[in-house]
């Protein structure tokens, strides 16, 4: 799994090898993870950490290869690496913009094709995708992530409808705003930013655990979030302006906003 060095990574990591699997943990720190891997060794899986820079393609093929030689072979990979940072578009930089649909979008579409045709000769193996809900409905101040996650939500759609029938499955979870780690926490804890209450948080172990039930009942799509968020989804579908235009005026955006003016990113 990518991004396996802190926030929901964390989390997941623990909760897949509560379940007895094996992990190559990924990350571009590689001191993190390390420890990381020792944590879950001693818990009697077999875990490994690769540094590993998914937005590099040598470092991805890299990846796949000592995966498969550490753990004997791949049956499911977790595309959970992603940049984050909150900003009016027009502030973002051409290079950060370039760095953050590679990251968030590219590398995981590319490390997915790069290790499907090993999933395919034998005929089993699921892919996790971690979007978000920004990538569901329109995110002010959160364009690049939002775009990269809309896009990761449509590709795991795609992909699973072509794979039907051959073993090979895909999987997207869609987490809202998460408490206790990731960026939006630490923006509770250093400012006090709270998310509006028809909105909500959700923990990460639930996010950790909806991977674990993707996985193991093979659902197509899971959003994590309070209720009223899981139901709205529903109605943004059908009247996308009309619920753009009912979530500004809830304030459900000025977190972004806030976020955008505290000038900060966490990936």
């Amino acid at each position: 799994m990518t991004g396996a060095s802190r926030g929901l990574g964390v989390y997941i990591a623990r909760a897949l090898a509560a379940e007895g699997v094996n992990l190559a943990l990924a990350a571009r720190t590689l001191a993190p993870v390390e420890e990381l891997a020792r944590e879950l060794s001693a818990s009697g899986v077999r875990a490994v950490a690769i540094r590993t820079d998914v937005a590099v393609a040598a470092d991805r093929t890299a990846l796949l290869q000592r995966a498969a030689a550490e753990l004997g072979g791949i049956d499911i990979l977790v595309n959970n690496a992603a940049l984050e940072t909150n900003l009016a578009f027009a502030d973002f930089s051409l290079s950060a913009i370039d760095e953050m649909l590679n990251v968030d979008l590219v590398a995981p579409v590319l490390l997915t094709r790069e290790l499907l045709p090993q999933l395919l000769e034998r005929k089993t193996g699921h892919i996790v995708n971690i979007a978000s809900l920004a990538g569901k409905s329109a995110t002010p101040f959160n364009v690049p992530y939002s775009t990269a996650k809309g896009g990761l939500i449509l590709f795991t759609h795609s992909l699973r409808a072509e794979l039907r029938g051959t073993g090979v499955s895909t999987s997207v979870v869609v987490p809202g705003f998460v408490s206790e780690t990731g960026m939006f926490a630490a923006k509770t804890q250093e400012h006090g930013l709270t998310a509006p209450a028809i909105v909500g948080t959700s923990t990460p172990e639930k996010v950790a655990r909806a991977v674990v039930r993707v996985i193991k009942s093979d659902v197509l799509e899971t959003i994590v979030a309070p209720g009223p968020m899981r139901l709205s989804q529903a109605f943004n579908q059908v009247f996308p302006e009309a619920f753009a235009w009912f979530v500004t005026r809830i304030g459900a955006m000025e977190p972004f906003k806030k976020m955008a003016s505290m000038k900060s990113s966490t990936p």
